[in-house]
């Protein structure tokens, strides 16, 4: 089973190659998108209509592009890129640290 980290980089990944992140959709959603974690360390990304949420097993969420077909939709793409930017903002690699100091 996938981690959690490895979920997020497999969506971002996914919608990186669709060229969703050059879309507007996705910054609207990022814009519309409130998003927490829960005491489990699961990442919650509620939308005016919708919610998805990546877990450690894994992801869904409540639109119908992911519950009928079972798809990456742009909610789970959002909820990963908000993640992934903010996560790494907060907790810089190592390499970055070492660049910028120098």
């Amino acid at each position: 089973m996938p981690t959690m980290t490895e979920t997020i980089e497999e969506i971002v990944e996914h919608w990186r190659l669709k060229g969703l992140f050059d879309d507007d959709r996705v910054e609207t959603k990022l814009k519309e998108m409130k998003s927490n974690m829960l005491p489990d360390g699961s990442m919650v990304g509620h939308f005016p209509r919708w919610t998805a949420v990546i877990d450690k097993a894994g992801y869904t969420c409540t639109c119908p592009d992911h519950q009928y077909r079972g798809s990456m939709c742009k909610h789970l793409g959002a909820l990963a890129k908000s993640v992934k930017d903010n996560w790494e903002k907060e907790f810089p690699k190592e390499d970055d640290n070492v660049r910028s100091s120098t």
